[in-house]
């Protein structure tokens, strides 16, 4: 196996007929578990473990790098590979051979303090599984099978063994025996832009077996309404290339492999710690775009209360929100009737409220609003939950403290704060069935008595929208001057 170091000097199992123990010492040695976020096990796992998934991380350190890494022995082979993996076949790129990994890296994402060996932020870029070609002390030849990657590729040492590079191979001109699963990727015209859609078999819901083929048809199909909320408004992604029961992250910065038609936004992030003040967000103003997302195994859409312009300019909050959030054994029912106080008090300042579910247990209620001061909703919404709260406190509560919480519904006013975002109308939401956040009429907040009154999964929506229109649509008129 690659040759780096003491650690790595030992031969694994492989295609060489090789045999080396799994050694996690160096890893624990850069690593303090009471400091990084990342998984430090105690122990080294047993030898001759197999497995065939890999994953590849975006690592925002000192300089943006991309670590693949490959189950193997019951540990992750890494490599360091600045530029990720070539995608023409031929091309030759530095790939760094670092310490194994523990296999929990495989789902590992999130922000490594600084001073930390490897600070910065560790998203996942693509995961999926792998074959073995070849697997000796000097090389190692795999096909990988992922949301992103496709394709053969060599790692092999070069010089003295210490520096490794990686190239793309050239696919077999013989036909590959078939995959245990069915992975498609037909190529479709979506508004004249060309994109190629993958494994549309796959299971993302596995309650009920929606697969991914049926979440790009859902996005589809109601994206003549969904489009309206997500127009020039930054999302955040939240992407589950494993499906629900399988690691989620969330993604602000836009794909590097993004097609050059998708708009995107430059805007500040402060306290960030990839070592920019700014992100580039994705702004989903077309249907190609939507699909596109899809197609990553991005099921939920975030969006924040304000918009921007042609340029990118960041405009004032045009919505206002109160975000219900109940405290077990309280459910969306109770909710429904802290929804219809909020309803009142808007009224009572002239403005209109738009309820939704939240697609999990949970409800919304939104007003369209003119403001100058982006800080308005919020202070706003805090004097309204502080008052509801005063009120009822047995039902309502207005602090962040989850030990307040329970039995009662939490107005959480802090969602209006203009780096926060809440979940998209119409966008799916990652729980056990496709639920999906659903704009409401008032008389259906009204006679809500049982949880399940408020649940709808995509084809229910797309059949209430046929039925009942858009719900939402007097939030996209101007909203009242809120001063």
């Amino acid at each position: 196996m690659p040759r780096r170091g003491t650690h790595a000097s030992r031969e694994r199992t492989g295609c060489g007929n090789h045999a080396r123990m799994a050694d996690l010492g160096e890893y624990r040695r850069r690593r303090d578990p009471r400091r990084t976020p990342e998984p430090v096990p105690a122990e080294d796992p047993p030898a001759g473990t197999g497995g065939d998934r890999f994953v590849i991380q975006e690592h925002h350190a000192r300089r943006l790098h991309y670590d693949v890494r490959l189950e193997r022995d019951g540990v992750l082979v890494s490599f360091a590979v600045p530029k990720n993996l070539p995608t023409q076949p031929g091309d030759v790129r530095l790939a760094v051979h670092t310490e194994d990994h523990p296999l929990e890296y495989l789902t590992f994402h999130g922000e490594i303090p600084k001073g930390e060996y490897g600070a910065g932020s560790m998203t996942i870029w693509d995961s999926g599984r792998y074959e073995t070609e070849k697997w000796t002390d000097d090389e190692i030849a795999v096909s990988l099978h992922g949301e992103r990657t496709s394709g053969r590729f060599v790692f092999f040492a070069h010089g003295d063994g210490r520096d490794w590079m990686v190239r793309r191979r050239s696919e077999p001109d013989a036909t590959p025996p078939a995959p245990a699963e069915p992975v498609h990727a037909p190529t479709v015209t979506v508004e004249g832009r060309r994109l190629k859609l993958s494994n549309l078999d796959k299971v993302l819901y596995p309650a009920i077996g929606f697969t991914k083929g049926e979440v790009i048809d859902y996005y589809t199909r109601i994206a003549p309404v969904l489009l309206r909320y997500l127009a020039d408004r930054p999302v955040t992604l939240r992407r589950y290339p494993d499906g629900v029961d399988g690691q989620s992250f969330f993604e602000k910065n836009v794909p590097r492999h993004a097609p050059d038609w998708v708009r995107t936004v430059e805007l500040p992030t402060p306290g960030s710690t990839k070592g920019s003040a700014t992100t580039h967000f994705v702004v989903v103003d077309d249907l190609a775009t939507l699909v596109w997302l899809a197609n990553l195994a991005v099921l939920e859409l975030h969006v924040p209360q304000w918009t921007v312009g042609p340029q990118g300019a960041q405009h004032p909050p045009d919505l206002l929100v109160f975000d219900l959030d109940p405290g077990p054994p309280a459910t969306v029912v109770e909710c429904c009737r802290v929804a219809e106080r909020v309803r009142t008090v808007l009224e009572r300042d002239g403005l209109t409220g738009y309820p939704k579910t939240s697609g999990g247990k949970g409800l919304q209620v939104y007003a369209p609003v003119r403001v100058r001061d982006p800080e308005r909703t919020s202070t706003y919404a805090r004097t309204v939950a502080e008052q509801l709260a005063g009120q009822t406190p047995q039902l309502v509560v207005s602090r962040m403290a989850k030990s307040a919480r329970t039995g009662k519904v939490f107005i959480d006013w802090s969602q209006n704060n203009p780096a926060k975002t809440t979940v998209a109308p119409y966008s799916l939401r990652a729980r056990e069935r496709p639920t999906v956040s659903t704009p409401l009429d008032w008389d259906e907040v009204r006679h809500c008595r049982q949880p399940s009154d408020l649940v709808f999964t995509a084809p229910e929506v797309l059949a209430r929208v046929q039925r009942m229109g858009d719900l939402w649509a007097g939030t996209r008129e101007p909203g009242r001057p809120f001063c």
